[in-house]
C-alpha cells in the first residue's frame, strides 16, 4: 500500500523554497563613504558568499559581483566625497561604477563580508608614496651636528653628497673648456668669483643627459684638483656656519592636490533646443535608436541637452539616469555631470558647494556665469550677484522657456534678499521675454514686489491686482495672497477679513505650490487672532501635504514662518497652558524639519515647555540640539540643558552633560555660568565638599547663595548664618528680593547656631513670602512657648502619636500606589 504524501509538508517546503529564493533575489549591499586626510574610503557590506571584485579603468572604479544585487545608490549619492562621485549601477545590478581622480592610487581589501576600497590622490613625480618631502637644507641641518672631526672624509662625502661617493673619487682627467651641465648648475671651486657661502655646500641632484646620443656615462666629469682637501675645507666651513645659524624648523610636506577638472566649455543652448520641438525630438530619438556603443551614449547626451534647453527638468533627470546606465567613457561621464549640475541649478538646490559651476572659476565665460548665478542664487545671493551682468547679457540668447525659468529663479532670490537694484535689472529683462511662461502673472508679481521694496504700496497693490485678475497660474495666486497681507498691514483689512479672504483662496485653489503660502498666511492670521488650535492644525496640514513632495522645501519655509508666529503667540500667553505640549506631541517631527540650522525655534519651544512645567519633553529637545552642536554653541546649550536637569532633580545627569559639553576657549561669562551650574549640581547631589571647592574664586549673588547653602548642608551653622547675612546685605544693596529657601535656611542656621534672638527679626513681609511654600509655619515653630507655662507632656505625647499614625498611613499609601 503506497503512502500518500503529506499535503501540509509539501506546501510548507514550497513556501520555504519560495522565501529562500526571494531572499536571494533581494540581496542588498550596505555602504559607508567618508573622507580622511589623504584618502577616501568606501566600505561595502556584501551578503554572505558574494565575492566582489574592484577594478580601476582610467578614471572609473568598477566593483563587480557575480549575481545582481541592490546597490544603495541613494545613500551613496547623498554622501559627499572629494575622490568618489557619480555612482551608477550597470550590467543589470551586477556592477557599481564611480568616478575617481585620473591616476589615483586605489587599494582594495576584503575583510570578512566587507569590501574596503581606499582611493588616494594621484602620485607626485619624484616622491615615494607615503614619504614626507623634506628640503635639502633641513636634511643638512639635521645630519651635521651628529658628525665629529674623527669621522673620515669619505664618510662625510657620502653623507653630504646624494649622488654617492663614486662621483667624489679623485680623478686626473683634464677639465673641459665648458661645463656640460645646464646653466646655473656648474660645480664651483671655492674662491671663484661669484661664490656664495650659502651655496658652497649645496648638493645638486643628477640632471638628465645634456649630451646628444645619450653618452653621459662616457662624458668627462668636471672635477676639482685636490678634491679631498677642498671637500674637507667645505665641510669645516659648513659646520662652522651651522653652529652660528639656528636650525630651521622642519616643515611638513603638503599633500598632493588632485588634478583640477577641465574648464566647462560654452553651451549652444539655442542649437540644442532647435526651432521645432516635435521635429527636433524625433530626430534625436531616431539617432538614439540606431546608435550603438559610444555613439549611443553621445546620442543620449544630445537628448539630455535638448531637454535642458527646453527646461524640461523631470524628463532631463530621467534621461540622465539612462545615460549613466550605458557605461559612458570618462569624458562622457564628465559631460553628464555638467548637465546634471545644470539641472540641479534649475531645480534650485540647497547645497551647491559640490556643483561644478560653483567649484570651478567662471572668469569671463558667459554660460558659466549664468549657471553659477542660478546655482548660488537660492542660498548665497551675494556670491550669485557677482556674475549677474554677464549672466543677464547671455540670457538674451537663451531659448524662451529656459530663459523664463532662470530669470524667475534670479528674481525670487533678489526679492528674498531685498536687493531692489538687482531685481529691477531682472524685471527689465523679463519684459523682453516673449513666451507663455511670462503670461501667468509672474511679471506683474515681481513688479509688485519691486514696488514694495521701493516703499510704494499703492503701486504694488495695482500690480498684484493685475496679476490676480488672470485667475490661473501660481503667480496669480501668490499675488492675491500678497495683496491680502499688504492690505492687512496697511490697515485696509482687519484680521477677520483677512482670514475670510485667505480661507476662500485656500478652498478655491488647489494643485500648485501657492497653497503653501496661502496656508502659512492663514495660519499666521489664526495665531495673531488667538486661534492657536487652528494655527497648529494648519501647521500639521503643511507638513502632511507637502513635506514629502517636490514642493517640500517651499512648504517647510512657509511652515517656518507659521511656527514663528505660533511661538510668538505662546510666549505672550500666561504660563501653564497646554499648547506648547500639544505642539511638541503632535508636530515634533515637523518642528524639527521646519527649524533653522541653529535650532532657534526648537530652543524657544523648549523654553516654553520648561516654563509650563514639562521638563521631560524640554530636556529631550535640548539633548538633541546639544548632541548636534559644536564649539561654544555646544557649551551654551549644555549649560541650558544642565539648568533644566537640575531644576528637575536630575543632578547626576546634569554633571555628565557639563562634563561632555565643556571645552577650552570659552567666554568668561559662559565659563562662570557653567562653574556655578556644576557647583549647584554637586550640592544637589550631596557632594558638599566638592561643591564648595568648585565655588572658590567665584563672586556674585548666585555664588554667595550656593556657598551659604553648602555650608548649611555641611552643618556649619555659624558660618552658614554669616554667609546668609552677607547674602541678604548684598541683595538689599542691589534691591533684589530674597527667595523663600534663603529666608528659611537663614533662620534655621541662626536657630541651630544658638542665636535664638536672631529669629525675632522676621517680620510680616517675611511671613507672607514663606506662605504657600514648604516653609510655611516655620516662623511659628521658632516662636517661644506661651507665657502661662511650659507645654504639657500629655499634649506633646498626643501630637507625637498622631504624627506616627500619619507616617504609617503615608507608607502604606506609597506601597499600594
Amino acid at each position: 500500500m503506497k503512502r500518500r504524501p503529506d499535503t501540509a509538508l509539501t506546501l510548507g517546503s514550497t513556501l520555504v523554497l519560495a522565501l529562500l529564493s526571494g531572499t536571494a533575489q533581494a540581496a542588498t549591499v550596505r555602504a559607508q563613504l567618508g573622507d580622511h586626510g589623504d584618502y577616501s574610503r568606501l566600505v561595502l557590506s556584501v551578503p554572505k558568499g558574494v565575492a566582489p571584485v574592484a577594478v580601476v579603468d582610467g578614471c572609473v572604479l568598477r566593483i563587480s559581483v557575480p549575481d545582481p544585487v541592490r546597490w544603495p545608490l541613494a545613500s551613496l549619492r547623498d554622501s559627499f566625497s572629494r575622490r568618489l562621485s557619480d555612482f551608477v549601477t550597470a550590467d543589470g545590478g551586477r556592477s557599481l561604477t564611480a568616478t575617481v581622480p585620473c591616476g589615483a592610487r586605489v587599494a582594495s581589501v576584503m575583510e570578512r563580508q566587507n569590501l574596503i576600497v581606499d582611493v588616494g590622490g594621484p602620485p607626485v613625480p619624484g616622491v615615494k608614496p607615503g614619504a614626507v618631502e623634506v628640503p635639502t637644507e633641513v636634511v643638512v641641518a639635521a645630519a651635521a651636528p651628529e658628525a665629529s672631526p674623527s669621522v673620515g672624509v669619505a664618510e662625510m662625502v657620502e653623507a653630504l653628497n646624494p649622488i654617492g661617493t663614486a662621483n667624489a673619487a679623485a680623478m686626473t682627467l683634464p677639465l673641459p673648456a665648458e661645463s656640460p651641465l645646464p646653466p646655473g648648475e656648474r660645480v664651483r671651486v671655492r674662491g671663484d668669483r661669484g661664490e656664495d657661502s650659502r651655496d658652497s655646500h649645496a648638493m645638486h641632484p643628477p640632471h638628465p643627459n645634456p649630451l646628444p646620443g645619450g653618452e653621459r656615462e662616457n662624458a668627462p666629469l668636471p672635477v676639482v684638483a685636490s678634491l679631498e682637501g677642498e671637500v674637507r675645507d667645505s665641510i669645516q666651513q659648513t659646520l662652522r656656519q651651522l653652529e652660528r645659524t639656528p636650525k630651521p624648523a622642519p616643515q611638513a610636506a603638503e599633500p598632493p592636490k588632485p588634478p583640477a577638472p577641465p574648464p566647462i566649455a560654452a553651451m549652444d543652448l539655442a542649437g540644442w533646443a532647435g526651432d521645432d520641438f516635435n521635429r527636433k525630438r524625433e530626430v534625436l530619438q531616431s539617432a538614439l535608436e540606431k546608435a550603438q556603443g559610444r555613439a549611443r551614449v553621445e546620442a543620449q547626451i544630445a537628448l539630455v541637452r535638448f531637454l535642458l534647453a527646453r527646461a524640461m527638468d523631470e524628463e532631463g533627470r530621467a534621461a540622465l539616469e539612462t545615460a549613466g546606465s550605458l557605461s559612458p567613457a570618462p569624458d562622457q561621464r564628465y559631460a553628464l555631470r555638467i548637465l546634471g549640475d545644470a539641472f540641479r541649478a534649475l531645480d534650485r538646490e540647497d547645497a551647491p558647494d559640490d556643483n561644478l559651476f560653483v567649484q570651478l572659476p567662471a572668469g569671463a565665460m558667459p554660460d558659466h556665469n549664468v549657471w553659477r548665478s542660478a546655482a548660488l542664487a537660492p542660498t548665497r545671493w551675494a556670491a550669485a550677484k557677482e556674475g549677474l551682468p554677464i549672466a543677464l547679457r547671455r540670457l538674451l540668447d537663451y531659448p524662451a522657456d529656459l530663459r523664463s525659468r532662470l530669470l524667475t529663479t534670479l528674481a525670487a532670490a533678489a526679492d528674498e534678499a531685498g536687493d531692489s537694484a538687482a531685481l529691477n535689472l531682472i524685471v527689465l529683462e523679463m519684459i523682453t521675454v516673449d513666451s507663455v511662461g511670462m503670461a501667468d502673472g509672474r511679471l506683474d508679481y515681481f513688479r509688485g514686489r519691486l514696488a514694495e521694496l521701493k516703499a510704494t504700496p499703492d503701486a504694488a497693490l495695482e500690480r498684484y491686482d493685475a496679476a490676480a485678475a488672470l485667475r490661473r497660474g501660481p503667480f496669480a495666486r501668490r499675488a492675491e495672497v500678497r495683496a491680502i497681507e499688504l492690505r492687512r498691514g496697511l490697515g485696509r483689512l482687519d484680521e477677520d477679513g483677512a482670514i475670510k479672504a485667505l480661507e476662500a483662496l485656500r478652498f478655491a485653489w488647489r494643485g500648485d505650490d501657492v497653497e503653501t503660502g496661502a496656508l502659512a498666511a492663514l495660519g499666521g492670521a489664526y495665531a495673531r487672532s488667538g486661534q492657536t488650535d487652528a494655527a497648529l492644525d494648519i501647521f500639521g496640514l503643511l507638513g502632511r501635504r507637502f513635506g514629502a513632495t517636490a514642493r517640500g522645501r517651499d512648504a517647510l519655509t512657509a511652515g517656518r514662518s507659521l511656527l514663528t508666529a505660533v511661538l510668538d503667540r505662546l510666549e505672550q500667553s500666561p504660563p501653564g497652558g497646554l499648547y506648547a505640549l500639544a505642539l511638541q506631541a503632535r508636530h515634533g517631527r515637523l518642528v524639527t524639519l521646519a527649524d533653522t540650522s541653529d535650532g532657534g525655534l526648537r530652543r524657544r519651544l523648549a523654553g516654553l515647555l520648561l516654563r509650563d512645567g514639562y521638563g521631560v519633553e524640554a530636556t529631550r529637545i535640548l539633548h538633541a540640539l546639544t548632541e548636534r552642536a559644536t564649539g561654544p554653541r555646544r557649551a551654551e546649550l549644555g549649560a541650558t540643558l544642565a539648568r533644566a536637569l537640575i531644576d528637575g532633580g536630575r543632578e547626576g545627569e546634569a554633571l555628565d552633560v557639563l562634563a561632555r559639553t565643556g571645552g577650552a576657549g570659552l567666554e568668561p561669562e559662559l565659563a562662570e555660568r557653567r562653574a556655578l551650574l556644576r557647583a549647584d549640581a554637586l550640592l544637589g547631589d550631596g557632594d558638599t565638599v566638592r561643591a564648595l571647592d568648585a565655588l572658590r574664586g567665584l563672586g556674585g549673588a548666585e555664588a554667595a547663595r550656593l556657598r551659604a547653602q553648602g555650608l548649611f548642608a555641611a552643618g556649619e551653622w555659624r558660618a552658614a548664618r554669616t554667609a546668609f547675612a552677607e547674602l541678604a546685605a548684598e541683595r538689599e544693596a542691589t534691591g533684589a528680593e530674597p527667595t523663600a529657601d534663603d529666608l528659611a535656611l537663614q533662620g534655621l542656621a541662626a536657630y541651630l547656631a544658638g542665636d535664638r534672638d536672631a529669629t525675632r527679626g522676621f517680620g510680616e513681609a517675611d511671613r507672607a513670602r514663606l506662605a504657600g511654600t514648604r516653609w510655611a509655619g516655620l516662623l511659628d515653630a521658632f516662636a517661644p512657648p506661651p507665657a502661662d507655662g511650659p507645654l504639657r507632656a500629655e499634649s506633646v505625647e498626643r501630637d507625637l502619636a498622631a504624627a506616627g499614625a500619619l507616617d504609617r498611613l503615608a507608607r502604606a499609601w506609597r506601597s499600594t500606589h
